[in-house]
């Protein structure tokens, strides 16, 4: 279908054929080269978008605009480093069991507070990316989850978080939570919502952005990618050692079609956006004929489903509880961070 403009349309939304650098920019968005299931800090400015990705920061500019106009982008969410709340990260994954509807399963996994994100796939597998304070929660959570999808299996792996040693205040709290609700605008916004001065506000976003102590990521609507097959390949190792090997060899062959890499201990998923169903298929026959490799699972991504916000409610909870923790202001990194 096509607009009087000539421009191809769905659903009211301009079509867009994502293209290499397209994919880069949403990698960007998502990771800038940290392996973990999020960015630490917020987005990068278009001009240093632009030095890593070899374009102009007009071009970047253009090509962000356009996705949010076809619905690709919506924003992003941020998040606390689950190692400053002191929990641990998990990723799941697990076949609804056909005696169950998908959509009832996926509406039980939603009430979950500690789950992050949820991938729905166009099969029966879901993948989920949840926290955790022990090994007893995490059992709990693992038993909550066969129950809900019908199953007594599934895939789990650990996932590593970067460390952060930074004492919350209660400014910085406040600053985080506020960042989880509204996203980040603007920094006279963001000062106006702290009551502090943009100086104050500016410097302190810089001193949690240096310590690792916020996380960000895309809110992305795979169901607006037309003219791309979004898949995520999940692939399982015999060792370690074998895991590092073959996961060179995967990235140089996934490099160009990659948005995010949700590095796990015993298991890594690549969310990727590829040309057509056929490359898919071959891409994950190519990746089990790798030495090392023991499984791969290839899906078909119809959403994702963004629940940081049900998170970051379950996380105020809980330092509601706790006791008051120290003042950032003594932390090594404050003086770095007042130089950015």
């Amino acid at each position: 279908m096509t607009s009087l403009s000539g421009k191809a349309v769905f659903n009211n939304l301009p079509y867009i054929k994502l293209d290499k650098l397209d994919i880069t920019i949403l990698r960007e968005l998502s990771q800038a080269q940290a392996m973990l299931p999020a960015r630490i800090g917020l987005k990068s400015s278009y001009r240093e978008m632009a030095r890593k990705v070899g374009a102009s920061a007009g071009t970047i500019r253009n090509r962000v605009e356009k996705m949010y106009s076809a619905g690709i982008l919506s924003g992003s969410s941020v998040f606390v480093n689950p190692t400053i709340a002191r929990m641990k990260g998990g990723a799941y994954a697990l076949d609804v069991s056909p005696t169950i509807p998908k959509t009832q399963a996926l509406a039980r996994l939603k009430t979950l507070e500690k789950i992050l994100f949820i991938h729905n796939f166009r099969g029966s597998m879901v993948g989920i990316s949840f926290l955790f304070e022990d090994d007893q929660a995490l059992k709990e959570l693992e038993y909550q989850f066969h129950a809900m999808c019908g199953t007594d299996r599934g895939m789990f792996s650990y996932i590593e978080y970067p460390p952060c040693s930074l004492s919350f205040a209660e400014r910085d709290w406040k600053l985080v939570f506020l960042l989880s609700e509204e996203g980040f605008l603007s920094y006279s916004q963001l000062a106006r919502g702290l009551k502090v001065s943009v100086r104050t506000g500016v410097r302190q976003l810089s001193i949690l952005r240096s310590a690792g102590a916020i996380l960000s990521v895309p809110t992305l609507d795979y169901r607006a990618i037309r003219g791309g097959v979004a898949e995520d390949v999940i692939v399982a190792f015999t060792g370690p050692e074998a895991k590092e090997a073959a996961e060179k060899k995967i990235l140089s062959l996934v490099q160009d079609y990659l948005i995010l890499a949700g590095i796990g201990r015993e298991y890594v998923v690549y969310n990727l956006i590829l040309p057509s169903v056929a490359i898919a298929t071959e891409l994950a026959s190519t990746i089990s004929g790798i030495e090392g490799v023991t499984t791969v699972r290839a899906e078909l991504v119809d959403e994702h489903i963004d629940l940081t916000r049900n998170l970051m409610g379950y996380v105020k909870n809980k330092m509601m509880l706790s006791k008051p923790v120290s003042s950032t202001r003594h932390h090594p990194n404050v003086a770095m961070a007042q130089k950015v």
